[in-house]
């Protein structure tokens, strides 16, 4: 009994000193920080950002819009901005400034008419053509007479085209300066009356159709997919050899 008592005095006094060596407002003991990078991993790290700089950043995305996926092939995000299919109808009206049988500079008369507009550039999958080639299919009309009670005279002009444009547009917003060159068909109503008796003269000409102009579709709502179809221009057709001008605008829709 006595040699187990004093085992255990002695053992409790190796103890006590290490438990009073560690108090509450001793710091916590860390093992030791970790060697940094060698300069050799620093010379690898350095080759790999030079190497991922010069790669080509969108090859990936390139090669992805050639494969074929489940739903067929990769849809370009080209146009969902603008949804628009490019169509646009449009009334115009102006000064129709007929050629002179006179001599005078130019008859001028109340021009009206209608157009449909197509931006075929929409199908070419290239974004700069997207929206400057369109092609318009116009008719224009205008009529004039002169006389007098006993003979007068009375003429109209039917002017049928399809003209191609192209438009550089001012940055990034919805106007653009376009120049246009097309042709058709100038069909011309005539008729003269002497007395009670009247004459009527009709005729076909082919026509080309030139100018230059002004065009703007801006939004009408900030998430519709309307918009409106303007426009300000000067336009010439060339009918045999006599030169008729039109100066004057429209206005529609486009959707």
């Amino acid at each position: 009994m006595k040699t187990w008592l004093t085992r255990c005095l002695l053992g409790g006094l190796l103890v006590a000193p290490a438990a009073h060596a560690q108090t509450d407002d001793d710091p916590y003991a860390y093992p030791e920080d970790e060697p940094g990078p060698t300069q050799e991993q620093l010379d690898e790290e350095e080759a790999y950002e030079r190497r991922r700089r010069n790669t080509d950043q969108v090859e990936e995305f390139r090669d992805i819009s050639e494969q074929e996926g489940e739903d067929g092939d990769f849809k370009k995000l080209a146009g969902t901005d603008d949804p628009n299919k490019g169509f646009a109808a449009e009334l115009l009206a102006g000064a129709l400034l007929l050629d002179s049988s006179r001599g005078r500079f130019a008859e001028p008369v109340l021009g009206l008419g209608i157009r449909a507009t197509w931006e075929y550039g929409r199908i070419l999958d290239i974004e700069p053509l997207r929206e400057a080639l369109w092609a318009d299919l116009r008719w224009t009309y205008g009529s004039q007479s002169d006389g007098t009670a006993f003979l007068k005279g009375r003429s109209s002009q039917h002017y049928f085209t399809l003209a191609p444009a192209y438009e550089f547009k001012f940055g990034k917003s919805d106007f653009g300066i376009f120049g246009q060159v097309g042709g058709g068909i100038a069909y011309q109503s005539t008729s003269i009356t002497i007395d009670a008796a009247e004459t009527k003269v009709n005729g076909i000409k082919p026509v080309i159709q030139y100018g230059l102009g002004l065009r703007g579709r801006p939004r009408v709502f900030g998430d519709s997919n309307m918009r409106l179809s303007l426009r300000l221009e000067a336009m010439g057709f060339r009918r045999g050899y006599l030169n008729d001008f039109f100066l004057g605008g429209s206005a529609g829709v486009a959707f």
